[in-house]
């Protein structure tokens, strides 16, 4: 009798977990992806937990910082460098993206610098410059 127990007790502990991850991720695979780009410099954007924010900046010379607190902002792969086709090398023609998971309720902020805005031209400290603060809700 023992024995005709653990076999029923192991696949109904199966479906249930499998019932609640999967309801998980289509939780969170419904939300909007956020945008932003140089238009929200300075600005706020308001996640939920799970969602993406994906974050493009016009020009191959933006670097972005890690998030100022990683357990609310996570970093979803490395930033990616899209050079526009026929540009002149040196200008920095073209674009990074980079895309954030929100993971817990909070606040971070995600922040980018460059030093050159094009071919020998030095960035002004405004130019130089983009910060967008990102709270995250339940």
């Amino acid at each position: 009798m023992h024995s005709r127990r653990a076999p029923v007790a192991l696949a109904l502990l199966v479906v249930v977990l499998g019932c609640g991850s999967g309801a998980a991720v289509a939780a969170t695979s419904t939300l909007p992806v956020v945008h932003a780009s140089e238009g929200r410099d300075g600005g706020k954007v308001t996640l939920r937990r799970g969602q993406t924010l994906q974050v493009v900046l016009h020009s191959t010379y933006w670097r972005f910082k890690a998030p100022s607190t990683a357990g609310v902002l996570r970093l979803a792969g490395k930033p990616v460098v899209t050079p526009k086709p026929g540009c002149v090398p040196g200008q920095g023609c073209g674009t990074v993206t980079v895309t954030y998971v929100a993971r817990a309720i909070g606040s971070a902020a995600v922040a980018a610098s460059r030093t050159s805005c094009g071919e020998a031209l030095r960035c002004t400290p405004a130019a130089g410059s983009y910060k967008l603060t990102v709270a995250v809700l339940r």
